[in-house]
C-alpha cells in the first residue's frame, strides 16, 4: 500500500511517517530534560520546517519552468521534495543549534538523531513490506470516442461511441505513463490539463488516461465541457485497474518502464514539476 485509507480519506505514508518520527523525537528529549540534560524540544519542530522548506526549496530550484508562479511553489500537494537537502539542512541546523546552546549538545543530537532513525527505518520497514507491483495486465479496454481523441482542441468529444478495444500489453516497449482519474475527483480534474499537455510533447514517453468507473457518454461530456482533448483516453467502467494495482484512491498515476514493470505509483494529485521528475525516472525528457 501506498497510502493510508481511512474510510473516504487516502494519506499518503510520508506525512505520517514524518510525524511518528518527530513525536519519537520529543518523547526523547523529553526524557532527556527530566535527566537534567536540557530542554531540546522547542528546537525540534523549528528543525523539522527547516528540513521541509530546503526540501522543497532545492526540488522547486530544480524544476523552476514548471512552477510559474509563488503559489504553486507553495502548493506541496504534489509532494515535490528533494529529501537529501531536508537531511542535509536538518543536520546543519542540530549542529549550529547545538554550538549556540551549550546545554542542549547532548539532548538535540540524541532526540533529533533517534527521530530520524524511525523515520529512515519505518520507510524502509514500509518498503520491505510491499508487495512486488504487478506488470501490465492481460487485459483489453475500450479507446473513447474513435477517432475523436486525435482531433484538435475543442473537437466533439462527446461522440462517445466504441473507439476499438486496446490490449494494455500492447503498450509494452515504450515507456508508459498511465493515469487513473474520475471526473467526481477534484484532484483529477486538476491535474488532468498537465497530463494532456504533457502527452503533446515529445518526450519519448507514453501518456494515457485511464477512466475509472464512468461511462463514455459521461467522461466525453466532461472533457467537451473543460475543452480538452486528450490523445489517449480509455475507458475502464468496472474499475479493474484500480483493484489489479491495489490502489487506495485517485487519482493514480502509473510510471512503467518499457518492460510493463510499474517503476513507480504516485497516489494523489501531480504538478507539472512531479510529473516531470516521473518521466525523467523513466527515461525521458
Amino acid at each position: 500500500m501506498d497510502a493510508l485509507r481511512i474510510g473516504p480519506l487516502v494519506l499518503p505514508w510520508g506525512p505520517l511517517i514524518l510525524v511518528l518520527g518527530y513525536t519519537v523525537a520529543v518523547f526523547v528529549a523529553g526524557a532527556a530534560q527530566r535527566k537534567g540534560q536540557g530542554h531540546a524540544e522547542p528546537a525540534l519542530l523549528p528543525l523539522l520546517v527547516l528540513a521541509l522548506v530546503a526540501a522543497r526549496a532545492v526540488f522547486v530550484a530544480q524544476h523552476l519552468a514548471n512552477y510559474p508562479t509563488m503559489l504553486s511553489m507553495l502548493d506541496i500537494r504534489d509532494r515535490g521534495f528533494t529529501p537529501v537537502a531536508g537531511w542535509a539542512a536538518a543536520v546543519l541546523g542540530v549542529a549550529f543549534w547545538a554550538w549556540r546552546r551549550p546545554t542542549l549538545r547532548r539532548s538535540l543530537p540524541m532526540s533529533a538523531a533517534t527521530g530520524a532513525a524511525v523515520i529512515l527505518a519505518a520507510g524502509a520497514l514500509l518498503q520491505a513490506v510491499q508487495p512486488p507491483r504487478p506488470p501490465l495486465p492481460q487485459l483489453s479496454l475500450q479507446r473513447l470516442g474513435g477517432e475523436a481523441g486525435n482531433a484538435p482542441e475543442g473537437a466533439a468529444l462527446a461522440l462517445a461511441r466504441p473507439g476499438g478495444e486496446v490490449a494494455l500489453r500492447s503498450l509494452e516497449g515504450k515507456p508508459l505513463v498511465l493515469n487513473l482519474w474520475a471526473t467526481w475527483c477534484p484532484p483529477c480534474r486538476r491535474e488532468l490539463p498537465t497530463l494532456v499537455q504533457a502527452a503533446r510533447q515529445e518526450h519519448n514517453v507514453r501518456i494515457v488516461l485511464v477512466n475509472e468507473g464512468e461511462s463514455a457518454q459521461r467522461v466525453a461530456d466532461f472533457l467537451r465541457r473543460e475543452k480538452l482533448a486528450p490523445s489517449e483516453v480509455l475507458l475502464d467502467p468496472d474499475s479493474r485497474l484500480l483493484s489489479y494495482y491495489q490502489s487506495p484512491g485517485l487519482p493514480t498515476t502509473l510510471f512503467i518502464a518499457a518492460d510493463g514493470k510499474v517503476q513507480r505509483m504516485h497516489i494523489g494529485e501531480l504538478s507539472a514539476a512531479t510529473l516531470q521528475q516521473g518521466i525523467a525516472e523513466l527515461g525521458g525528457n
